[in-house]
């Protein structure tokens, strides 16, 4: 049986009841190979046969070659391919909406496979690009929207107070049960495996699992939700899941200073006239160093770019407001063009593009001595942005850390390539609306 998306990135919920007393358009819509089928045939079929009627119109539209597989078409092909299977593993990410994604990721894999084609000397063609790339936004627009308003999926939970549900994001139906027996159209079902249920609870749950209906732990669900992992200070923390994977760890050190090389020249140019402006509008060096905790507890050297006065003392985190900030470092904070000096962490190993935000030591410590198990996050290298920082933006406060942590943790938990494209595409986002800068 098909999974059933489930748009809001909660988790995959499966409709476990089959679709046979579904309707026609629900269980379309619940297909990805019907989805993906219609999308091949709008990017490649469609094109094709309007292509002979438009060819006469210009430079755009003049055929490529005259063989029925045409590279343009592997290539759209092969783009709306890696697009389709792209947004399916991004949309079991939390707090994603599927339309948030369907642009720039049918961005990236049209504009890739166009670079990998020029690489490979293969003509491209204009025409069948395009007009692949605007179907493939457009029927994805369509099935997101269609998705989101006819496959809202029905969870039932077990053991858990009514008011499980108020501050968990989605657009789910929650149905709570009072006994034993499981309600007509419910996708999944939430337990709290330490509530006090009797032996024909018991059997119920086993009975769930045994016919493929997907029975969810309450704190995973939630994780699911909200992403973020939740912790206590006792010791059933499950801490052996939150080992990051050592594998890609060596992958992503390669692909950091992949992309050290591709962007140091403009970096620099960027960095040179900001250090000039700053030097312009304030005293004192345009470069802001400061010692910080890294990857596995060392303490290393952060490079930024001024953006507060130094005749000024305040403490060692960012206010709300603060008024040490200079006008032109307001900008470079909404731009995060102040962290861009990192690039030079990222080359030496301190950091990397993507991790949890390094903090200063003393501010660390702080936060060591209040949180319980804080220092865990040092267990993948900090970067420049990150899981939290795309979610909640800087903080100072101790409370606020806490959840800052959460976040952390389930980056370290769900450390992979698709979190990392994730919080990219996230990053592009914040530094547009100016989110979290202070």
């Amino acid at each position: 049986m098909n999974p059933v998306p489930y748009h809001h990135g909660a988790a995959r919920l499966r409709a476990p009841l089959t679709r046979r007393g579904m309707p026609l358009r629900e269980r379309l819509l619940s297909r990805n190979r019907f989805v993906l089928g219609v999308a091949l045939l709008l990017t490649l079929v469609l094109p094709e046969l309007l292509h002979p009627s438009l060819a006469g119109l210009g430079y755009w539209f003049a055929p490529v070659v005259t063989a029925w597989l045409k590279p343009p078409m592997a290539l759209t092909a092969l783009a709306v391919i890696v697009g389709h299977f792209s947004l399916s593993r991004l949309g079991l990410l939390p707090l994603v909406t599927a339309r948030s994604l369907i642009l720039p990721t049918f961005v990236v894999t049209f504009g890739g496979t166009a670079l990998m084609f020029q690489v490979l000397q293969l003509p491209t063609g204009r025409y069948h690009v395009w007009t692949g790339f605007l179907l493939a936004v457009g029927w994805y627009f369509l099935v997101a929207t269609l998705r989101g308003r006819y496959l809202r999926p029905r969870v039932a939970l077990i053991g858990l107070p009514a008011d499980f549900a108020d501050c968990l994001p989605g657009a789910v139906e929650w149905t709570i049960l009072k006994r034993p027996r499981l309600p007509k159209g419910v996708s999944a079902v939430v337990i709290d495996p330490h509530a006090d249920l009797g032996l024909a609870w018991s059997r119920f749950v086993t009975a769930l699992v045994l016919r493929g209906i997907p029975v969810y732990h309450r704190h995973h669900f939630e994780e699911a939700l909200t992403g973020r992992v939740r912790f206590s200070s006792h010791a059933d923390n499950d801490f052996g899941a939150l080992l990051p994977s050592l594998a890609y760890q060596k992958v992503k050190r390669l692909l950091d200073l992949a992309l050290c090389a591709l962007l140091a020249v403009p970096f620099v140019v960027v960095i040179l006239l900001a250090a000039l402006a700053i030097r312009l509008e304030s005293p004192g060096s345009p470069f802001f160093l400061q010692l910080r905790r890294g990857y596995r507890g060392a303490p290393f050297v952060c490079f930024k770019l001024r953006t507060m006065r130094q005749d000024r003392a305040g403490p060692s985190f960012t206010l709300e407001d603060d008024p040490r900030i200079t006008r032109l470092g307001r900008l470079l904070r909404k731009w995060r063009i102040d962290e861009l000096p990192q690039i030079v962490n990222v080359l030496r190993g301190d950091m990397s593009w993507i991790g949890p935000r390094p903090e200063a030591l003393d501010l660390a410590r702080r936060y060591a001595a209040s949180v319980p198990f804080y220092d865990y996050r040092h267990a993948v290298r900090p970067g420049i942005t990150g899981w939290a920082a795309v979610h909640q933006g800087n903080v100072g406060d101790v409370d606020a850390a806490r959840v800052k942590l959460e976040y952390d943790f389930y980056y370290i938990r769900h450390f992979s390539p698709s979190l990392d494209f994730l919080i990219v595409l996230k990053t592009l986002r914040t530094i547009v609306s100016g989110f979290g800068s202070r």
